[in-house]
């Protein structure tokens, strides 16, 4: 009964993640599709990288936006017990949601600069209003986690930094031999803030908290 629960679960796990892998893939493509070439240069793969990694943070604190707004949703998509522990884990999503839509929105405005849509005095307001907001709504919602989300979050900043200095640790080393061009800044933020939500799943998935409940 047990191995039966346990294989239902991790189908249903991998349908999550296939479908949030098909939202992201067709919105990312429309994006493209319909906003890249007077938005966008697609010749340039920072650009391409931010925009890919700015509409996956943007649709991630959506989908946790929409499910603290419609309880009976939240519960099957946002992994919880019931209705009363999403009402519980509300004030700590609420930053995170905040964090998550700006951060994407930081992308993809450093993405657009000067473009015909975007002059770079306004992506520049921009992207410092963003990164104002996601250091505000840090700070203030550090003040409702609890011991095991503060340190889930420690855990993800620490593999970050040693994902990311090991990343660029390479790059560089074949940068200086003359083998790649040197990374450009925004394919650089861009692979950070990736490399961030990479392995805040991988943290959260050591610890069993993916596993449908």
């Amino acid at each position: 009964m047990s191995a039966s629960v346990e294989s239902k679960k991790m189908r249903l796990l991998l349908l999550r993640m296939l479908c949030g892998a098909v939202v992201g893939a067709v919105v990312t493509g429309s994006f493209l599709a319909f906003f890249g070439k007077p938005l966008l240069d697609l010749k340039d793969p920072g650009a391409l990288l931010a925009v890919i990694t700015g509409l996956s943070y943007v649709l991630i604190g959506l989908m946790v936006w929409v499910g603290m707004a419609v309880p009976g949703v939240g519960v099957r998509m946002l992994n919880v017990e019931d209705a009363e522990e999403l009402r519980e884990e509300t004030p700590k999503l609420k930053s995170g949601v905040v964090v998550l839509i700006l951060t994407g929105l930081f992308l993809l405005s450093l993405a657009m600069a000067g473009t015909n849509f975007l002059s770079g005095a306004l992506a520049l307001g921009l992207a410092a209003g963003c990164l104002a907001g996601i250091v505000a709504a840090g700070w203030l919602g550090a003040k409702k986690y609890d011991e095991m989300t503060k340190r889930i979050g420690e855990q993800t900043a620490s593999a970050t930094l040693q994902a990311g200095m090991l990343m660029l640790g390479v790059w560089a080393m074949l940068a200086q031999l003359g083998y790649v061009a040197w990374v450009g800044p925004l394919a650089m933020v861009s692979a950070f803030a990736l490399l961030q939500l990479l392995a805040s799943f991988v943290v959260i998935a050591k610890r069993g908290m993916l596993m449908p409940r």
